[in-house]
């Protein structure tokens, strides 16, 4: 029986039929073909990839409406021709909608312009970057106010290339009015600061927008779905609150089909529109049930961190929502919604909610930690196939191993794992107990269950050794032996603990406590000890705290840091010195001693490889592949363990 019928059912605008209720949200890879400014074969493969997965909709990620003024970073996808370029790319774009139509999802484009945030250094012959209002940024830039046939231009931009996607294919064009972007900084009092007809109050914030709005539905007819996102709250002082969303969303009926409700600001805000693994699951639902209860009739999705199958169900049963729009989630499991909605929520590799996907946009470079596919659809296609059924030893039970583990076996290898621990999870143990990490225990949870489900011969409590080699006279052998903490050379220091103590030793844990090193672990650490009412006092040699984390998680959690202040203090550039009784002794900058007074001392100053148990192995010559990953290597985060376990044991053949 299904037991999410709701979310299974149908729902059909403009006689376009959406096939259940889980959209893909405008997040992945947007690698333009450098000739025609289409979506390269690679990005294709990305794309279809979610739609095989039983999307209802797949929604290509920012697409600006110009190359003049509406573009926000390089290496981005032009869907209007360029005459200047001779560029006409609706052929390949037809094959990016072919990719999606043909297993049955709606293709939709999501349609941007950056307004203020445009780089003229990608379009330095253009001139300023437009906006609401011109001011001189803090690069320098002169922004130019917008004059009315700016906005008679740019509404013509949105609408020319609405067309352009709709003779593309594409059934559904989102139009960016949210996180920042030349439609929100209108609608946003903070940006917008107009004393004419279009600043000041809501219903003159929204002119520009509803002009836009207005010109794409005249442009592309009634036969193609507009859904808007936008955001419920700004999280700015004196920003767009969710009673202007209200006001501005009972003007948009008879022209927008679809409103996604987000949150934040990418400039200012920019963790609420992508939430790290410290906040809320489905943190924009209230949004959307406040537009109800205000009696919105278009209907609403909602993205934000929406992971619990009978959470989504519930939603739309009680007509909270009409769609449930997932991001991240997909791109951890492209198969997210097909494992759903057919019963097998518990095969779906949960997102994590690092944002390190998200982080690597502005890299070039986007991937998933936890899902090493993510982004080598190209690759998988010439992955030669598995000529001999081998025997494979994986020597180490943390995510690494697990990884590897599963992929061989999945490729038909009889696997043999050991680990010298008694539960599988090897660094990932302490997810049991941390206050925050919620999503990397569910994560760690479900490696243990596809280790264990499969014909795999798992075999704890057992050492790595020499002798077990020559037992087992494995054909391939995979390392994942992992690190061991490392004990700074400190005077004293046996009278600390290693910050896994905190988990695994509670009862040695004082009110207050020292922790050494301020980088990302030891910041979560302080943040989990605060949540059990102790008081830690973080010693960084450094002059900033959680130098190490990703550009989207560190303002989170300096945020939930601030919130503990009472509770977490930090001593910046402080040099430890000696570690007594009853506290520390730390050199300052100028070399000047003090003291800080403490029940307990703990220390995360990273951590040193396990090459030892890599050398003993290698050095037995009887197999024919051998292979060492993640923390035995050298210091590692999860995507290194995890993506170099899968493609070691994709290369056993």
């Amino acid at each position: 029986m299904r037991k999410y019928k709701n979310l299974a059912s149908p729902y059909t605008i403009r006689n376009i039929t959406f096939r259940n209720r889980i959209v893909t949200t405008p997040t992945g890879m947007t690698y333009p073909d450098e000739y025609s400014g289409a979506p390269d074969f690679k990005t294709v493969l990305f794309y279809e990839k979610k739609a095989r997965g039983g999307a209802a909709g797949v929604t290509y990620g920012e697409t600006p409406v110009n190359n003049v003024d509406a573009i926000r970073r390089p290496n981005v996808d032009l869907i209007r021709p360029d005459f200047s370029r001779m560029i006409l790319p609706n052929k390949d774009w037809i094959k990016y909608t072919d990719a999606i139509k043909r297993h049955g999802a709606v293709p939709s484009i999501q349609l941007a312009h950056a307004g203020l945030f445009a780089e003229p250094f990608f379009n330095q012959e253009h001139g300023s970057p437009i906006g609401p209002v011109s001011f001189v940024k803090e690069s320098g830039t002169t922004v130019k106010a917008m004059d009315e046939n700016d906005m008679e231009r740019i509404a013509n931009d949105f609408a020319e290339t609405a067309f352009c996607a709709k003779t593309a294919g594409f059934q559904e064009v989102m139009i960016q009015c949210c996180h920042g972007w030349l439609l929100a900084q209108f609608l946003s009092p903070v940006w917008n600061t107009r004393t004419d007809e279009y600043g000041g109050s809501i219903e003159n914030r929204a002119k520009f927008p509803l002009q836009v709005l207005k010109a794409v539905r005249e442009k592309i007819g009634d036969d193609v779905v507009i859904e808007i996102r936008i955001s419920g709250d700004e999280h700015q002082p004196n920003g767009w609150s969710v009673e202007d969303c209200i006001a501005f969303c009972k003007m948009l009926e008879g022209i927008v089909d679809i409103i996604q409700i987000s949150s934040g600001d990418y400039h200012n805000s920019e963790h609420y529109c992508f939430t790290s693994t410290l906040m809320p699951h489905f943190i924009n639902v209230p949004y959307a049930k406040i537009l109800k209860d205000a009696g919105i009739k278009t209907a609403i999705s909602a993205v934000g961190a929406n992971d619990d199958p009978a959470e989504m169900e519930r939603l739309i049963a009680d007509g909270i929502l009409d769609f449930v729009a997932i991001g991240r989630g997909t791109l951890a499991d492209s198969d997210l919604p097909k494992k759903i909605l057919q019963n097998k929520e518990d095969e779906v590799r949960p997102c994590i909610r690092c944002n390190c996907c998200m982080a690597g946009l502005y890299d070039g470079f986007y991937q998933c930690n936890i899902n090493p596919t993510a982004g080598q659809e190209a690759y998988l296609l010439n992955t030669p196939a598995v000529e001999e059924k081998k025997k494979v030893l994986v020597v180490g039970g943390g995510p690494g191993g697990m990884q590897a583990a599963i992929t061989a076996s999945d490729r038909g290898h009889q696997v043999i794992l050991v680990d010298n621990q008694e539960k599988l999870g090897g660094a990932l143990l302490f997810t049991d107990y941390d206050a925050h990490k919620h999503d990397l225990k569910k994560y760690t949870d479900y490696l243990v269950r596809q280790t264990l489900k499969r014909d795999i011969d798992v075999r704890l409590n057992t050492a790595a050794s020499r002798d077990l080699l020559e037992e087992l006279q494995p054909q391939a052998i995979i390392v994942a032996a992992g690190a061991t903490p490392r004990v700074p050379n400190i005077e004293g220091i046996d009278q600390a603990y290693h910050a896994t103590a905190a988990y695994y030793q509670p009862e040695k844990m004082g009110d207050k406590i020292i922790l050494i090193g301020g980088g990302l672990i030891g910041c979560e650490l302080a943040l989990h000890l605060a949540e059990f009412g102790k008081h830690v006092t973080i010693l960084e040699i450094t002059n900033q705290l959680a130098q190490d984390a990703n550009m989207l998680h560190r303002p989170t959690l300096l945020e939930y840091m601030d919130q503990k202040k009472d509770q977490i203090q930090s001593i910046l550039g402080a040099n430890t010195a000696k570690i007594l009784e009853n506290g520390v002794i730390y050199k300052d900058e100028n070399n000047v001693e003090h003291f800080v007074e403490a029940d307990t001392v703990l220390y995360a100053v990273g951590s040193l490889p396990n090459s030892g148990i890599v050398e003993e192995l290698r050095e037995w010559e009887e197999w024919e592949t051998f292979r060492a990953i993640g923390d035995c290597t050298g210091a590692s985060v999860v995507k290194k363990a995890v993506h170099e376990g899968y493609f070691a044991a994709m290369d056993i053949i």
